[in-house]
């Protein structure tokens, strides 16, 4: 340890950190990161970035010189003087555990603000110079906010501050810093101090170091601390002791991020600094603008919950890292589009790459820093381009070169540094090669070399023996003589794909190959340029085309995917196979991977899309890479970040009707205010424009919609209802959100159809029902009473009326000698006599026979008078009364006539109401028939029925008289009164007679109460 040493142990620390400074490892040549940045274009308020912090809700806030900016991972909403914020100039931002959702902020000048629901609370702590101007902040675990200020340390609460003394100078406080321990560490002016909430004592902390300003502090969970020095000195503590320093080339160091897997990110005036806490005097890596980065003059960091990493500066904004497993090496004078051999990986994971300029090879070391080395190697007497390259069986490295001919050269390892390569073998153009241009080339299992030559065909050397063994043009069944893509297969057959006819398949026969068949479109390709041939390990054949796609051979059976299914592009270069199981892609437009099972789904991870590769391979160590024309790319599949939060969600805003609304539960709207527009929005930093959405709402629709990037749903013309509207976030890597945004709303009915007025309704029409009830009733009851009294009239005067002019003129007649006079008067009508006394006679006759006739017509009157009263009368309204009055007319004539009788009336049909005309037209419909029957029938019997049917009545009259012809008869008032008093009911009278076959009358009238 550095304290054990005899010297000064204050000395012994400079000495070594002098050491350390003049004598470290220097930055090694990092690779380029895949930053994002945002600026004042992607709407940030302000390019300095003093404050960097994530709320318990996800969103990110960032505090400049402008105010306030927070990031939901689409815009930036910003905080400004104009919209309550006391001061522009903002130190810092922290969120408050006590009162979650309310936002603390550090100001120059102005003191402590609180942004809560929307409006923004100031409190100033001190009335001291520099006292408001609040830097750092820490709510410990009992709630006690404190505020480290220019002017020291305040603690905040129930609404008021106090001075928290730690030594006699009063200065800047950069940190505050709560340990699991609960320990408060608070740095000030050269001086580390720690308070204990228990016991309530402050001690000052002797670090045994040359006094420096502590500007950032981390914990880990091994027990050390970890502290950064404002001049770049950077320490290693446990147990209150220093146990490693160092120090780091850079005049200003703000703050740091423990990346959790091992190593510390420094960000200063030059840039990043990342050291490994497991080798902390090693080496570190600087990255600064040329490795991605924004800008060089960062001054705040942050690790969010996704495990991105944030950094700010002073000029231009914000750098987000989020995939660290990605590097990308810069290259010129590359071409990736050759059969994907412009690049291959030994054993050890080192990568050389073909360049105009030579062979790079390029390398990780042990303590995860890259190198990259240009090799000038020794070639012979071949000359050309650096053209492709392959490992032999025997690990031998083979280059081509556009000029003919090839190189093997033996790699010799050297440690962490770069390899040496020696030249082994030379294969010469026109001898052991055709001459001309070796456009692909593989090297097989066996250290069998095919060799393409551009419009000549495929040569076979073999490499074990140096010698040729055969050429294969098309007169030996190549589809083409220019061959690209060349694989063997594990049944030992030869696949050769030409540019744009095909695929032709050899299989060995007797040491040597032979054509088996071709493979085109005809056969199922969707193109018939052919870029590259691989045998995946489950034994499928994958092809890439030039313009169809992908076409997989699984035995007799044939896939093909394409842009449909999820392809980046149709334009395929190449493929590999991953210690998973999966499928790379390199296409024009990215990479990707198909899953490893019988779903070909494809994935495209976060930064490896949007982007030309031309060449694609595996590495040891889970690694895939690719090549573009300027830049080889590195992805780390086995260091992917296994955090995967899912993302909250939030209903950001509501409008109805054009017009935003309070998220208010439950809220109600009127039955015309349903156009309703939610807005939401998932909190997700990793690869923020691949977060996607999925909702419903309840009471239209019940189901999950399909996946959709926009961040706002429209329902129109929405009907009455409860609704409730639910929407979740999927992220780039398919999380979904753990609880879904919910919002329930209520479109009220319109006032017509609300209950109150459906009842109010209800209740008037019953009203008015039962009024016209009544009045119907009262009306009913007048005309009953009218009736009974109209038919009490009749009978007793208008009835005894004519009863007695009957009874009159009957008595007239039979006065005494009258009735002689009358009946001699009538004989002598038939004598002749003289003058005076015929006269008289006669006179005497026309008395007597107006007489007989006035008591006639009275007595026929006064029987249809009864069937008038009786009709009148509402006592009969009853089909009872109506069998009544017929079976007594029916019997007097039938007992006069000596017919038989047979009278049916269904018993249901006792007690049913008629209205008077019904009974009355029925009635005389009967009488007639009965009256027709006794005159002209001639029955012996007669049989009369009152039924029914759902709708009428009816009053059947048989008899099994003569009959008579319907033809000669039609005419006949009888029948047509018949007709027509049934028709006047709206009912029929139906008469059924054929000569010697009796007659049936059917009359039926609708029921009328």
């Amino acid at each position: 340890m550095l304290l054990r040493t005899r010297l000064n142990p204050k000395r012994a620390v400079i000495v070594a950190g002098f050491c350390l400074c003049f004598c470290r490892p220097g930055p090694l040549h990092p690779q380029i990161l895949p930053f994002d940045h945002y600026s004042l274009k992607n709407g940030l308020t302000s390019t300095w970035t003093n404050s960097i912090f994530q709320d318990s809700r996800g969103y990110l806030w960032i505090g400049g010189d402008e105010g306030v900016s927070v990031y939901d991972g689409v815009r930036f909403k910003n905080y400004g003087v104009r919209d309550g914020l006391p001061v522009s100039q903002i130190w810092c931002v922290y969120e408050s555990q006590k009162s979650p959702g309310a936002i603390l902020i550090g100001t120059h000048g102005a003191g402590l603000v609180t942004f809560e629901q929307g409006r923004f609370t100031t409190m100033k702590l001190d009335t001291l110079p520099g006292s408001n101007t609040v830097g750092a902040m820490l709510e410990d675990y009992s709630g006690v906010l404190w505020c480290g200020t220019n002017a020291g340390v305040y603690r905040v609460q129930n609404g008021s501050s106090t001075f928290f003394p730690t030594d006699s100078v009063r200065g800047w406080v950069p940190f505050i810093v709560q340990t699991s321990d609960s320990l408060i560490w608070i740095s000030t002016e050269r001086k580390l101090y720690r308070y204990s909430p228990r016991s309530g004592e402050t001690q000052l902390l002797n670090l045994h170091v040359e006094p420096s300003l502590l500007s950032c502090m981390n914990a880990d969970a091994e027990g050390n601390i970890w502290l950064g020095g404002y001049t770049g000195d950077i320490y290693q503590m446990r147990n209150d002791q220093i146990i490693a320093a160092r120090q780091l080339p850079t005049e200003e160091l703000f703050d740091m991020i423990d990346d959790g897997e091992g190593s510390l990110w420094f960000v200063a005036m030059q840039g990043i600094f990342k050291v490994s806490k497991h080798d902390f005097t090693g080496a570190f890596t600087q990255y600064t603008v040329e490795n991605g980065l924004h800008e060089n003059r960062l001054i705040s960091c942050l690790r969010d919950r996704e495990n991105n990493f944030w950094f700010g500066g002073r000029t231009k904004g914000l750098a987000k890292l989020s995939e660290r497993n990605l590097v990308t090496f810069p290259f010129e004078g590359v071409r990736p589009d050759v059969m994907s051999r412009v690049a291959v990986a030994d054993a050890r994971g080192r990568f050389f790459l073909l360049s105009e300029s030579g062979v790079w090879e390029i390398w990780r070391q042990r303590h995860g820093n890259w190198q990259k080395h240009l090799h000038q190697l020794e070639r012979g007497d071949l000359t050309g381009l650096w053209w492709q390259a392959d490992f032999g069986a025997d690990s031998t490295l083979w280059i081509c070169f556009d000029k003919g001919g090839m190189c093997g050269y033996q790699i010799h390892a050297n440690g962490e540094q770069h390899s040496r390569l020696t030249l082994k073998r030379t294969l010469q153009p026109g001898r052991d090669l055709p001459a001309g241009f070796p456009i692909a080339f593989l090297v097989d299992d066996y250290d069998q070399l095919w060799c393409s030559m551009r419009g000549e065909g495929i040569a076979h050397y073999d490499l074990r023996t140096s010698t040729p063994r055969a050429f294969y043009s098309m007169h030996e069944g190549l589809a083409s003589n220019t061959i690209r893509a060349i694989w063997r297969d594990r049944n030992e057959k030869m696949w050769f794909g030409s540019y744009n006819l095909g695929i032709s398949i050899f299989r060995p026969v007797a040491g040597k190959y032979e054509f088996e068949r071709k493979l085109t479109m005809a056969e199922g390709l969707l193109d018939d340029g052919i870029r590259m041939i691989f045998e995946h390990s489950n034994g499928e054949i994958w092809i890439a085309t030039r313009f169809g796609g992908i076409a997989i051979v699984d035995g007799e059976r044939m896939i093909t995917l394409s842009t449909r299914d999820g392809l980046l592009s149709d334009a395929v270069w190449g493929f590999t196979e991953d210690a998973l199981g999966r499928i790379w892609i390199a296409t024009s437009l990215g990479m990707q991977y198909v899953l490893p099972d019988s779903s070909y789904k494809l994935v495209t991870p976060q930064g490896l899309g949007g982007q030309f590769f031309g060449s694609i391979g595996a590495a040891p160590g889970q690694m895939i890479w690719g090549m573009g024309y300027h830049n080889l790319v590195i992805y780390e599949y086995g260091r992917k970040s296994k955090l995967n939060i899912p993302p909250p969600i939030y209903i950001t805003n509501l409008r109805v009707n054009g017009k935003n609304r309070n998220l208010i539960a439950p809220a109600e709207f009127a039955y015309d205010e349903n156009l309703c527009t939610i807005e939401f929005s998932g909190i997700s930093f990793k690869d923020e424009t691949a977060v996607r959405y999925r909702h419903r709402l309840h009471g239209l629709h019940e189901e999950w919609q399909e996946p959709t990037e926009q961040r706002v749903v429209t329902f129109a013309s929405l009907r009455p209802g409860t609704y409730t509207f639910e929407v979740i976030a999927i992220n780039a890597e398919g999380a979904e959100s753990a609880t879904p945004a919910a919002l329930t709303f209520t479109i009220q009915p319109p006032f017509w159809q609300r209950w109150w007025f459906i009842a109010l309704c209800l209740l008037l029409l019953g009203t008015i029902l039962y009024a016209i009830h009544v009045v119907r009733l009262d009306r009913v009851l007048e005309i009953e009473k009218i009736r009974s009294r109209i038919a009490l009239d009749l009978h007793d005067e208008i009835g005894a009326g004519l009863t007695h002019i009957g009874l009159l003129s009957q008595v007239a007649l039979h006065k005494k000698n009258v009735q002689q006079f009358y009946d001699a008067a009538k004989a002598r009508l038939h004598h002749p006599e003289a003058g005076e006394a015929q006269e008289t006679t006669a006179a005497l006759y026309e008395l007597g026979g107006a007489l007989e006739r006035v008591g006639g017509i009275a007595r026929e009157l006064s029987a249809a008078m009864g069937d008038v009263v009786w009709s009148i009368n509402p006592k009969h309204d009853s089909v009872e009364a109506l069998q009544r009055r017929l079976k007594s007319f029916a019997h007097e004539i039938c007992h006069a006539k000596n017919i038989a009788l047979n009278f049916d009336v269904s018993k249901a049909l006792a007690g049913m109401k008629l209205h008077p005309e019904t009974r009355r037209n029925l009635l005389l419909i009967a009488k007639e028939a009965l009256h027709n029957m006794a005159k002209y029938s001639g029955s012996p019997s007669v049989e009369v029925k009152i039924d029914a049917t759902t709708e009428k009545l009816r009053v059947v009259i048989q008899d099994c008289g003569k009959g008579f012809d319907l033809a000669h008869s039609s005419t006949g008032n009888g029948l047509n009164n018949m007709r027509l008093r049934a028709e006047k009911l709206g009912g029929t009278c139906e008469i059924i007679s054929a000569p010697g076959q009796g007659t049936q009358i059917v009359a039926s009238a609708p029921y009328k109460i």
